[in-house]
């Protein structure tokens, strides 16, 4: 049996990752501010199998501690860790970033992934087979002028989890650069003021965003269904 704790859920990729994942008979623990209509009656309908877990990832107090990871992890054969909430915002120069927005943006993207993957791990049942992946950015290893704050988020959560591959040998661990796809992260991108913004305006012009489905379906057949070695 395998158990997925999932965040970010309520669209985009991560609603896509959840659909495909449910699909497939997976339990799932899903973290997040807000679900769809769609998760929040398949949890109804299968309680034991879907547990949707509302929680502020900017704030530490309202992630899930690790007794209620344990009791949905236990029995499982392999647990898995899938960090897929995150946020670009604030976009804009070094000087002119609204504090609150940096502090925000370091909760969802670093803070949380942080906090989450050490509750996981205290939880996880030793004889179970493990995963943890962080979906980052190709944005944490370049600068893009305006994303300071993204970039660094992304690339101290990426050292983070490098760590935990040394420190856990027996987990698989992958920081994940998606690629760009048409999601609401970019229609902020879209919407914001910043040197670089007509590249991603001509992407979906041209019609060139792939759909976050697909880009799922890559994720789970690259990471999520790769054989785990044991050494």
């Amino acid at each position: 049996m395998r158990s997925v704790v999932l965040t970010g859920v309520s669209r985009g990729l991560g609603a896509a990752l959840f659909a495909q994942l449910a699909g497939r008979g997976d339990r799932i623990f899903a973290v997040g501010r807000r679900f769809s209509e769609e998760q929040l009656a398949l949890a109804t309908a299968e309680p034991d199998r879907i547990t949707l877990d509302e929680a502020e990832l900017a704030d530490p107090t309202t992630l899930p501690l690790p007794d209620r990871l344990r009791d949905f992890l236990r029995g499982s054969d392999e647990c898995v860790l899938i960090h897929n909430a995150g946020m670009v915002e604030p976009i804009g120069k070094i000087g002119e970033l609204p504090d609150a927005g940096i502090v925000t943006a370091a909760g969802v993207n670093l803070i949380a992934p942080m906090l989450l993957t050490d509750a996981f791990m205290e939880a996880r049942p030793a004889e179970a087979t493990g995963r943890v992946l962080f979906i980052s950015s190709g944005a944490a290893h370049r600068v893009i002028e305006g994303w300071s704050v993204y970039s660094a988020t992304k690339r101290g959560a990426e050292t983070f989890f490098d760590a935990l591959s040394v420190e856990h040998p027996d987990l698989y661990v992958a920081n994940v650069n998606p690629g760009v796809m048409d999601t609401g992260m970019q229609t902020a991108i879209r919407g914001a003021d910043f040197p670089g913004r007509e590249r991603f305006v001509g992407l979906h012009e041209r019609g060139e965003l792939p759909d976050p489905a697909e880009v799922a379906q890559r994720i789970i057949d690259e990471h999520v269904d790769r054989p785990i070695t044991r050494e």
